[in-house]
């Protein structure tokens, strides 16, 4: 673990590991910049030490108090009861008492031998009873005679220490302490890296409430190079000033010059420049900082530590030194130090940045230059940097410039890239009328209705973009695409009137460009997959895909995939997404990221796999300030608690969609959360209200001509939910569409689902040999086609049908392979539920001193090396529901720490 960077997780992990009294470690440093968060995990490891049962010693160096001779050592022996101190021979006592101001000194000054043998002699006594950690933040500042007695009980621990004191000590990169080095081989190191862009967003919602638009994130995570504290200090002043706009640099908090103000104004004017042009350019390398700083001066900056250098590139040593030397200088000093750094990068688009930072006003030249450059960096998909770039073109555009139109309308396009529709909309919609009838206001109307949340207002800009476009194919083709796919794959209504509309939107293409026959066909194959057709033929005929473009809205592989899923041919369909989010990564349009990643965490939820699907929603998290994303998160949260077998959780989140939910304009979502309430009731055995949610879903898609039986595959659930009221006239009919359908589409998903109905049809009326034989085969058929949680959910069935004929044996084998599968993917409550059933069969429950399934799921797990954050995720439950799971399973086991749970589980299997 020394020299590595860890996650927080991890660390937690190791200082579990740490704390196990079985390693042979006497001593674990934590070692971070300041404010990186070593103080956190030190203190966590405080609470995780008393939790496991041992005795804490500690003390918080000052740099304030190292003249002050054992003062830390005064805060390790207050830890200890007097009674303790009792063992130790009269004159250790005496002279430890002195040292820690607990006694007159009388004639003489104690003996430093002493006052080392009397600490080193109080630990041994205080661990006799139970194992003591001594703990240490920030080494680097103890007081000399603190350090010396520490590094003299140090010493004769790692010697000849039997593993019941141990030392944890937290300090600053730099050179090894005395103390790290009394332990040679017993010693471990955690580095403490920076936070992700990920755990960025979740501290500041966590303690700031407060969500930022991504680019804004991305900004704080560079500035800060993911310091927590200076995160958090930015975020609190971003709380109070508001967010700033594209291109503008964020503000700097009041602590970047509390720290290092003085510092700042001390330096000579040469390692001050070095420093403020690390600032300004993250990414300066050292050859061209040389070219606008003397050499010694960059050498001395770097000596003393102001700078350093990472692969060739320069920046300030503490992310809150950069801030403060430019909170420290002046506006003039700025401007002139970009205008400098203009002339010293290589990089076009990097110079253009800084020649716009330089410039105070309006600059037409200036501003075609820039607005040259962002279309580069889009092209590069340097997508941020597009839009800052975007946004001081149009800064620097003189008022009435022939180039305003387009820069206006390149800035609304890189907002929407970057997925932050809200600005769009703010940008372009009181500026509609400073834009010329024709095809300018057009394209701003086809961006506001890509921008909109709500599909009415959408429609009306669609409509607003066809008035103004004229003869202008490419507008009309576009618009007539956006109009098809909002009432497909959004308004889920009118199929017919969608696909006729694609066809126009296909024949206006012909008379376009390639981007726009790509939008025509995509939209068309929409409407094909939701009706249950093939787009074979729409593949082939589709143009080569441009190099360099965002693909969003045109990508005719996503229906493709999407319609793989829908049939459950879900390899093909993992293939398929797998390549699209390939493309993503390489050209970066948020709204590409964001798709790809929904429509990966749907397939996960129909196979039913839970832990890969909570990884997908946590990714899903870091969009969670676009303005589409709470709704979808909580509609697949809502399903992904319904698949876990969660029923409470899955109403939750299901009420955040539907309480906020146009099922007009939006059925997708309302279609899903209603379908995610079906398959809860059917957990919570209320077949009625089961029976009610599905159908409102099943009557939707027969109605609206959606043809595809596995768009929103009910079909099954219902059929069980009207099997389980009674209904079976109402199952058969199901049943009926649902074969015509499949068969007439060969449809691999709606086949093996029509092969369960029939046969759940069949069992209800009686102890059926074929019917069991063919339910367990669909079962099996499920198993092939990669639907593991549909075929724990047949074989569950298939058990409880068994041994209500009280065919035992075939029960019992039926509901054990249920709960293999359940288990295997996650779904711990349906595992729950078919562990319940298995014991049913016998008669006989589980032991009350025994593990339930969910505390043996939840030890393993931990047993594994996972995190409780880990496990919550795999077991798709919340970080309090596992610690009570794992608080339960020490009691039951007798053990203490994760190492001791590996092997306790290790002898009861």
């Amino acid at each position: 673990m020394s020299g590595g960077c860890v996650g927080r997780d991890e660390q937690l992990q190791a200082l579990e590991a740490f704390l196990d009294d079985s390693r042979p470690v006497g001593c674990l440093v934590l070692v971070g910049d300041a404010g990186i968060g070593k103080t956190t995990v030190w203190e966590a490891g405080l609470r995780l030490a008393g939790e496991l049962g041992c005795r804490v010693l500690s003390t918080r160096a000052s740099q304030a108090e190292t003249g002050l001779p054992f003062a830390a050592l005064a805060d390790l022996v207050e830890g200890v009861e007097a009674d303790v101190a009792t063992v130790l021979p009269g004159p250790q006592r005496h002279a430890l008492d002195v040292a820690t101001r607990r006694a007159d000194p009388g004639g003489m000054a104690p003996d430093p031998l002493a006052i080392s043998a009397g600490f080193l002699n109080l630990l041994r006594a205080a661990a006799e009873s139970e194992p003591l950690l001594v703990a240490v933040d920030d080494v680097q500042w103890l007081d000399p005679s603190s350090a010396g007695s520490l590094l003299f009980a140090a010493r004769r621990v790692a010697n000849h220490g039997d593993g019941r004191i141990r030392f944890l000590l937290c300090k600053r990169p730099g050179r090894q302490t005395a103390l790290e080095g009394a332990f040679r081989n017993g010693l471990e190191r955690i580095a403490l890296g920076p936070l992700s862009i990920g755990a960025i967003q979740h501290l500041l919602s966590a303690r700031l409430r407060l969500v930022l638009p991504h680019r804004v994130l991305r900004q704080v995570f560079e500035v800060s190079q993911g310091n927590p504290l200076f995160a958090l200090e930015l975020g609190r002043t971003m709380a109070q000033r508001g967010v700033p706009e594209p291109g503008a640099e964020l503000p700097i908090p009041d602590i970047a010059e509390d720290l290092f103000g003085e510092r700042i104004r001390g330096l000579a004017a040469p390692a001050r420049r070095v420093l403020l042009a690390t600032a300004l350019s993250a990414d300066v390398g050292w050859l061209e900082l040389s070219r606008l700083a003397d050499p010694f001066a960059l050498d001395q900056a770097l000596s003393d530590g102001l700078i350093t250098v990472e692969r060739s590139r320069v920046r300030p040593s503490h992310p809150l030194l950069g801030a403060a030397v430019r909170r420290v200088a002046s506006v003039r000093e700025r401007r002139e130090l970009h205008a400098a750094l203009a002339s010293a990068v290589d990089d076009l688009i990097l110079r253009a940045r800084h020649l716009a930072m330089a410039a105070a006003g309006p600059d037409e030249g200036l501003a075609e230059t820039v607005a040259g450059a962002a279309a580069a960096a889009l092209e590069r998909a340097a997508l941020h940097e597009a839009e800052q770039l975007a946004a001081q073109a149009l800064r620097l555009s003189p008022a009435g410039s022939a180039g305003y139109p387009d820069r206006l309308l390149a800035l609304a396009r890189c907002h929407l890239v970057v997925g932050d529709s809200t600005r769009t909309r703010n940008l372009l919609g009181h500026r509609l009328e400073d834009l010329p009838p024709g095809s300018l206001r057009a394209q701003a109307h086809l961006l506001l209705a890509e921008a909109l949340a709500g599909v009415a207002d959408g429609e009306v800009h669609l409509g607003l973009a066809l008035a103004e476009a004229g003869e202008d194919a490419e507008i009309r083709a576009r618009a007539l695409a956006g109009r098809a796919t909002l009432l497909t794959v959004s308004r889920v209504r009118q199929l017919n009137d969608a696909e006729r509309i694609a066809r126009d939107a296909l024949r206006a293409a012909d008379r376009a460009g390639a981007e726009a026959r790509h939008r025509a066909l995509t939209a068309l194959a929409w409407t094909r997959i939701m009706r249950g057709r093939p787009i074979d033929d729409l593949r082939r005929s589709a143009p080569p895909s441009p190099d360099k473009v965002s693909f969003y809205g045109s990508s005719m592989d996503r229906p493709h995939g999407v319609r793989l899923v829908f049939r459950g041919e879900m390899e093909r369909a993992r293939t398929v997404f797998q390549h699209i989010r390939d493309l993503t990564e390489e050209y970066g349009d948020i709204r590409d990221s964001i798709a790809i990643t929904v429509q990966r965490c749907e397939l996960e939820l129909r196979a039913g796999d839970v832990v890969q699907a909570a990884r997908l929603l946590d990714e899903i998290g870091q969009w969670e300030s676009l303005e589409p994303m709470p709704l979808l998160s909580a509609r697949l949260h809502a399903m992904a608690a319904a698949v876990a077998g969660f029923p409470a959780e899955a109403a939750k989140w299901a009420t955040v969609v539907l309480r906020d939910t146009n099922m007009v304009d939006d059925s997708w979502n309302w279609l899903e959360v209603t379908r995610a309430l079906g398959i809860a009731a059917i957990f919570d055995r209320d077949p009625q209200r089961a029976a009610e949610q599905l159908r409102v879903v099943w009557e939707h898609t027969q109605r609206e001509k959606v043809g595809d039986p596995g768009a929103f595959p009910v079909a099954g659930d219902l059929v069980e939910a009207l099997v389980l009221c009674g209904d079976i006239d109402a199952g058969r009919v199901v049943t009926g569409r649902l074969s015509l359908l499949a068969a007439r589409q060969k449809h691999p998903w709606g086949r093996v689902t029509a092969r369960r109905c029939s046969a759940l049809l069949r069992l209800a009326d009686g102890g059926d040999d074929d019917a069991a034989a063919e339910l367990a085969d669909a079962a099996g058929a499920y198993a092939r086609l990669g639907l593991r949680y549909e075929q724990g959910r047949t074989l569950l069935s298939l058990g409880c049908l068994q041994r209500r004929y009280n065919k035992r044996g075939a029960a019992r084998d039926s509901l054990t392979e249920a709960h293999v599968a359940f288990d295997a993917l996650g779904c711990a409550g349906w595992s729950a539920r078919a562990a319940d059933e298995l014991s049913r069969v016998s008669g006989r429950r589980t032991a009350g001193d025994a593990l339930t399934v969910s505390e043996r799921r939840a030890a393993e797990l931990a047993a594994e090396g996972l995190s409780n954050k880990e496990i919550a995720g795999q077991l798709y439950v919340s970080v309090y529901t596992v610690e009570a799971h794992l608080s339960h399973a020490y009691a039951k086991l007798g053990v203490r720490s994760r190492g001791q749970l590996a092997a306790r589980l290790t002898r009861t299997q």
